[in-house]
């Protein structure tokens, strides 16, 4: 099985109340990007924002492991479990990492030890996969 040919991920935390600044307190970090529900966006600035949103993007290069990408958004973050459950248990919270692939049978796997992190803060981890070959 050949490696993923490029990863994105981030951190992504959404809920109709959220406040991006609340977020960042209790996770202990900015994010890359936010808003709040009802903010003004697209192009011209002719929508609204249909909910608060507060993503913090991977910073390591799309070459390295899905497994790489994940650790360190996590490790920027707290490890307090009841830090993350507060965020849990009032907003959508996700780890999305977006797989671009070059070839047939690319693929990753993850250590339980990383399932365990994600489990103890209470995230949904979802893949996107996006094939380069035109015949899939």
């Amino acid at each position: 099985m050949a490696a993923i040919a490029r990863v994105r991920a981030s951190l992504r935390v959404f809920g109709d109340a959220l406040e991006p600044d609340e977020v960042s307190a209790l996770l202990g970090h900015e994010p890359t990007r936010c808003h709040r529900k009802g903010e003004k966006c697209g192009p011209h600035r002719g929508s609204i924002e249909p909910t608060g949103a507060w993503i913090l993007d991977s910073r390591m290069p799309e070459r390295a492991e899905v497994e790489d990408h994940v650790e360190s958004i996590l490790g920027l973050l707290t490890s307090d479990t009841d830090e993350w459950a507060s965020l849990t248990d009032r907003f959508s919270a996700s780890v999305l990492c977006s797989l671009f692939l070059d070839q047939y049978n690319e693929g990753f796997e993850l250590s339980p030890r990383l399932c365990k992190a994600l489990a103890s803060r209470g995230l949904v981890i979802a893949f996107d996969l996006y094939s380069g070959d035109p015949d899939a």
